[in-house]
């Protein structure tokens, strides 16, 4: 009984909820001026299209003579990647640096210092570094109508075992 009690309340908590309502993609929430470089790869047939944005409405952008409308399989970038992000990552490998590589620096204190030290020093070599890449940051990607990744998660019962199995799809 505790069985079926289980699977019923699984099977309601999987139920399809009804979807809200979905409108069509456009380009209305791009972060992008117009004369921003930008770059549009077709991600269907892999070609790429670049250059100063020349027009940019709901239903369609243009580049360089090129019109492009909201779609599937389309992504869009614009030149430049904020510095902020390698120097978090850096400065995250230099705390970890100070309290393990550099913790003999700190035998007979905290290991707090050694950690803020590498931090800092570890972050800044990673804005310099992050300062001279010139990278691209994405704006819009389409949705393709496939998920990324999918977890399912699925209740197994009989009268010799009970289990739950997973399901992890890429």
């Amino acid at each position: 009984m505790r069985v079926l009690v289980c699977l019923a309340l699984v099977a309601i908590g999987w139920a399809p909820a009804p979807a809200a309502a979905q409108s069509a993609p456009d380009f209305s929430q791009l972060q992008v001026n117009v004369g921003e470089r930008v770059y549009v790869t077709d991600m269907t047939t892999g070609v790429e299209v670049s250059g100063p944005l020349t027009s940019l409405t709901a239903g369609e952008l243009g580049i360089n003579g090129h019109v492009f409308a909201p779609g599937p399989g389309l992504k869009i970038e614009k030149a430049g990647d904020p510095v902020w992000d390698g120097t978090l990552i850096a400065a995250g490998i230099g705390t970890l640096a100070g309290t393990t590589i550099g913790s003999e620096a700190c035998l007979h204190h905290s290991l707090w210092p050694c950690a803020i030290s590498g931090a800092l020093s570890y972050g800044l070599i990673g804005a310099l570094i992050d300062s001279l890449h010139k990278g691209r940051t994405r704006i819009y990607r389409s949705p393709s109508g496939v998920p990324a990744a999918s977890l399912r998660l699925m209740p197994l019962a009989d009268a010799r075992q009970k289990g739950v199995a997973l399901a992890l799809a890429f």
